[in-house]
């Protein structure tokens, strides 16, 4: 991240302030310290306080939080600085936070950061689900209710989600894991066909620099196209509405805009004095239109994934080139669902009810139907019918099973078993030819997906249909 200007006011007299730059290298330490120790010698006061936006105070040995760009230093005086509901909406003192754990392990660091996102001005609910985990600069499995628009808690992935999509009805006799991961090559390529007629099919007809090299490609990181077979149907009749059947086989694609919602991020926030959008904002639509065009464009990437490893293990299955509509139709597409996106809800809150903007960063929405969490790689799936009205959980729920453990610690050698890497213990195969991403991403770098899945069952926000099976789960190949 980069480094950011903060605007140091004077609690007792706004007119004096000063801008203090608070370099990148400075993440984890006392902000506080440092604002008060520069107040000190900028204003000439015993500066021994630091305001938040609202009025909150900044803790000993706490970092500011990061999208806020104006704090205000007292001497010991109560809070005079702009009333809470601003330009920025209501106070965040109001704000609401709601865990839903039970068997899953929630890190502290995780809850911290959450508890640091509900500080932000025009912020009134935070949930986090069962996966949530610490990400580098904002919690992951999370849901957050505000007024208007952060960029940034959407995270740098617009439009990310996992899709699920039926490939063949035959038994699941005739599967052969390997067979099938050797057939998966190619993939990490450009597409040869006609990228603007696929993308047209999406309502998208401007180009972007991320066309031609990235659409139909899963990408690194946590992302993957798994094959699987259903290991269990839960609830026969949701099942049968989906069209889901015993046997077959079965395509997950989590993916999403591959530079693409990046770009828009980093758009937005070149600015750091300014990272929040009211509703009021003469740009609050144009960046909802930016919004729309990358999670429209990471959908059609996930069917352009899907369609091309189709091609893969079924050579029957032609490459469309300019024929766009018939390879959507040749999909059979089941669900796909966007969990780093933003999406308006009615939430009541207290004994008010607001129209919000609810912020997914790794969190499925839960008023679209069925929505796929995925375990590890060498765990099973599920497909998770919502339940409840959607108050509690924001219409949220866990977008997968949610790291238990950093990258960096996983090259430790403490706490992970790094062999057989490539073969799992459910039989399913592996294929990814980064031996650093195969290290971070392993099984036992997740948590356990059934506590997940029972963890919302127990809050009354999900039930279970389908378990599904891993035969095969995709990461990248060196032979491109």
């Amino acid at each position: 991240m980069p480094s950011r200007v903060v605007t140091c006011s004077l609690n007792s007299n706004h007119s004096k302030s000063f801008a203090l730059l608070l370099s990148s290298s400075l993440q984890e330490v006392d902000h506080r310290e440092i604002i008060l120790r520069e107040a000190r010698n900028k204003f000439r006061v015993k500066a021994s306080s630091v305001f938040l936006p609202g009025g909150l105070t900044l803790a000993a040995g706490e970092s500011l939080p990061e999208l806020v760009s104006q704090v205000w230093v007292g001497k010991g005086e109560p809070f005079c600085g702009p009333p809470a509901g601003g330009t920025h909406g209501s106070a965040a003192s109001n704000s609401e936070l709601h865990l839903i754990s039970g068997k899953s392990y929630l890190d502290d660091k995780a809850i911290a950061q959450l508890k640091t996102v509900g500080r932000l001005a025009g912020v009134h609910l935070t949930v986090g689900l069962p996966d949530l985990h610490p990400g580098s600069r904002f919690p992951i499995g999370c849901a957050i209710a505000a007024e208007g628009i952060y960029p940034a808690l959407i995270g740098s992935d617009v439009g990310c989600g996992i899709a699920l999509y039926e490939l063949s009805t035959r038994p699941k006799s005739a599967l052969n894991p390997t067979k099938l991961a050797s057939a998966l090559r190619g993939l990490d390529a450009p597409w040869s066909g006609s990228v603007s007629a696929w993308l047209s099919n999406y309502g998208i007809t401007r180009a972007s620099a991320f066309d031609k090299t990235s659409l139909g490609t899963v990408g690194a990181g946590n992302h993957f196209a798994e094959l699987c077979t259903v290991e269990r149907i839960v609830d026969d009749t949701a099942a049968a509405q989906l069209g889901v059947l015993a046997d077959g086989l079965y395509l997950l694609v989590h993916t999403g805009s591959r530079g693409l919602g990046g770009s828009i991020l980093a758009t937005e926030t070149a600015n750091e004095s300014n990272p929040y959008i009211p509703p009021d904002s003469a740009h609050f639509q144009e960046y909802l239109t930016e919004h729309d065009y990358a999670v429209r464009w990471a959908v059609a990437n996930r069917d352009l994934v899907a369609h091309r490893i189709k091609q893969c293990i079924m050579p029957s299955v032609e490459d469309v080139g300019n024929d766009a509509p018939d390879a959507q139709v040749d999909l059979k597409k089941i669900v796909d669902v966007t969990h780093n996106s933003v999406t308006k809800h009615a939430l009541t809150i207290g004994d008010t009810t607001r129209e919000l903007w609810v912020h997914r960063k790794g969190a499925a929405p839960a008023d679209q139907g069925v929505a796929p969490c995925p375990g590890s790689r060498g765990s099973f799936s599920w497909l998770l019918q919502p339940t409840g009205d959607g108050q509690y959980n924001a219409h949220s729920l866990a977008h997968g099973a949610g790291r238990r453990y950093g990258r960096n610690v996983l090259h430790t050698g403490t706490k992970i078993n790094k062999a057989n890497l490539t073969q799992t213990e459910l039989g399913s195969v592996v294929v990814c030819e980064d031996p650093d991403l195969l290290i971070e991403e392993q099984p036992d770098a997740y948590k356990d997906v059934a506590c997940v899945v029972e963890d919302m069952s127990e809050q009354g926000i999900a039930s279970g249909v389908v378990v599904l099976r891993p035969l095969v789960t995709y990461k990248v190949r060196k032979d491109r």
